[in-house]
């Protein structure tokens, strides 16, 4: 099982974001053997948000080991040429050390803005995602479809990565799953409790073989939420009111995923949070159920960075060995 962390981009009044902090968070996570550090991709925040490209430009530059994820881009905001061409310079930048999920977006804001229908997110999404893979592998050609047209493209050199670095599909609805399984090499699912999770990687899975592809070389991400404290009301009191603030924005923002501010209650089967061994206790249940890569967003807007390095540190020193 592999293991990572999910970095801060946003800005928050109560403690700004600073790149020095996920900079400081980057080589903890090397000292401790993390798999993967992950960003995602969010625009028209009021305050702030850092761009994930650029972001990952400056992880790979400070960085020797860990793998950098985009977790996730939004694939019909780009053109795919372009996409294909930063995919591939980061990829030479820190020698194949790349992994990237990709989705249609949610927000009617993030797509609208940058020209996008919500009803051609589908089929630009289909569309994009055939011409990255191509471009990635290598091949040189012309393309006129619904959304893109070009004559003899190409990009050179072509990624370290061989056949090309590994796309990973993100949702939750059936036909996202599918689509992870027929367009992408993983899935990334979306933050649930373990017994509907469990249903989505069977389907996923399902998928798969269905695809005509190996399940065994099918890999299943999933970002959970959480601290690990010296106790489990230390670790809750850590995570108050940063984590249920960012949950009551993804409400205004239209995620499905939520509908109003939620309680310890509402959130405690799908985070983890509490000391190393509650912790562990709930990762070894991702683990069973077909978890591959587990990235633990453990700092939220607003909270301080000792606190998040402190998560941070148990999670690596007294979790992860667990499960190697």
């Amino acid at each position: 099982m592999e293991f990572g962390i999910y970095l801060n981009q946003y800005g928050d009044e109560r403690h700004p974001f600073a790149f020095e902090d996920a900079f400081e968070q980057a080589a903890l996570m090397e000292e401790l053997g993390y798999d993967t550090a992950a960003v995602g991709e969010r625009h028209f925040y009021e305050e702030g948000f850092y761009e994930p490209l650029t972001f990952l430009s400056a992880l790979g530059a400070r960085t020797d080991d860990l793998d950098l994820m985009a977790n996730i881009l939004i694939l019909p905001v780009y053109h795919p040429i372009h996409l294909a061409e930063r995919i591939t310079a980061l990829d030479h930048l820190i020698d194949g050390r790349t992994r990237w999920g990709v989705s249609l977006g949610y927000r009617e804001s993030e797509l609208r803005n940058f020209g996008v229908e919500m009803d051609d997110r589908v089929p630009r999404f289909l569309e994009s995602i055939d011409i990255v893979k191509r471009l990635l592998e290598g091949e040189r050609f012309s393309h006129d479809g619904a959304y893109f047209r070009f004559d003899d493209a190409f990009v050179r050199p072509r990624p370290v990565q061989k056949p090309r670095p590994r796309l990973w599909g993100g949702g939750s609805s059936p036909v996202a799953i599918k689509r992870a399984a027929y367009r992408c090499d993983g899935f990334t699912a979306a933050v649930t409790v373990p017994e509907t999770l469990a249903d989505d990687i069977e389907r996923y899975r399902e998928a798969v073989a269905e695809a005509g592809k190996d399940p065994d070389d099918a890999s299943v991400t999933i970002m959970v939420d959480g601290y690990v404290g010296e106790s489990t009301d230390a670790a809750r009191e850590a995570l108050e009111p940063y984590m249920f603030d960012l949950h009551e924005k993804y409400i205004k923002w239209g995620n499905p995923e939520f509908r109003r501010r939620p309680t310890w209650e509402d959130v405690e089967a799908q985070v983890l949070v509490g000391t190393a061994d509650e912790v562990a206790e709930k990762v070894a249940r991702y683990r069973d159920i077909g978890v591959d890569h587990l990235i633990f967003r453990t700092q939220f807007p607003g909270m301080e960075q000792s606190a998040a390095l402190e998560s941070i540190r148990r999670f690596g020193e007294d979790v992860m060995p667990q499960f190697r």
